[in-house]
């Protein structure tokens, strides 16, 4: 069949109306409206799909500008962070010259310094972070040298063993019972029998009895070569092995051994050597 024969009724005219149409004609028809609507549904789904990443660009910029402000957040933190860091190098630094320790190099003091940049926001992270563990690592070791520096002041003697007036001072003077020049290895505190004696920093006693001269004598080690030593006691209220305190009570003042009155008879030995107890003692009278 070469051509379509369309027969149409007209309602009005009440006859039929015959179209001839050649296939080639018709077929076009037909292909021109298949075409309309493929390019109809080709252009709704273009609009469907263009619709859909409008709303997604909308909810990226939204989110976009959400982490814009959250970002803005996390850098002024982490400028307080900064700043907090700097304070904590300088104290470092402070502690270090007041301890009379060896400073911190300017490069490694440095670390990290040079503000925080958007782009290499991360690198300057980790820069705060290994900034952070460095300083813990200093204060650590700032912490356990100023424990050992308090332990060791701990056990320095520095206060008067009792309190009264002195009487003969350290070294060489002239003999109260042979009238010749010898040395004196401590300093004797005049003091009214009975007085209180006081142990002049932490340690532990190592002599506690009579010895011959000393009378009724005490000793004792506070460890870092210092050994402070108690004689003419008219009593000992410690013994060996016992822990004291600088404030504790360790005897009674007397006069006991070779001595011409009741007195304190107060030595200072350091790594084996004596030395002026005056220059251990911080208090400006004979008193605890």
């Amino acid at each position: 069949m070469s051509q379509w024969n369309i027969i149409l009724f007209e309602k009005q005219l009440r006859k039929f109306i015959n179209f001839t149409i050649k296939n080639s004609v018709a077929y076009s028809i037909l292909a021109f409206i298949g075409l309309f609507f493929i390019s109809a549904l080709v252009i709704m789904i273009l609009g469907i799909q263009n619709i859909s990443a409008r709303i997604r660009v909308s909810k990226l910029q939204n989110e976009n500008q959400r982490l814009k402000a959250e970002l803005l957040v996390v850098r002024d933190k982490l400028a307080v962070l900064d700043e907090k860091l700097k304070v904590l190098a300088e104290l470092d630094m402070k502690i270090r010259l007041a301890s009379n320790l060896e400073l911190i190099p300017k490069e490694l003091r440095d670390l990290g310094y040079g503000g925080l940049k958007d782009e290499n926001l991360i690198a300057e992270v980790d820069h705060l972070l290994l900034r952070a563990r460095f300083q813990e690592e200093s204060f650590n070791y700032l912490s356990k040298f100023l424990e050992e520096k308090s332990k060791m002041l701990a056990h320095t003697p520095s206060i008067w063993p009792t309190s009264g007036f002195l009487s003969s001072g350290f070294g060489y003077r002239r003999s109260p019972f042979t009238g010749r020049s010898e040395f004196h290895e401590g300093i004797d505190i005049v003091a009214p029998p009975g007085q209180l004696v006081y142990a002049t920093a932490d340690g532990i006693v190592r002599y506690a009895g009579y010895k011959a001269g000393y009378g009724r004598y005490i000793e004792i080690d506070h460890g870092y070569g210092h050994v402070t030593c108690y004689a003419h006691l008219q009593s000992v209220k410690v013994q060996v092995g016992q822990k004291v305190k600088r404030g504790d009570i360790i005897g009674h003042v007397g006069s006991s051994g070779a001595a011409t009155g009741p007195h304190l008879h107060y030595a200072i030995r350091v790594n084996g050597s004596w030395v002026n107890p005056l220059n251990y003692i911080l208090t400006e009278y004979a008193g605890k």
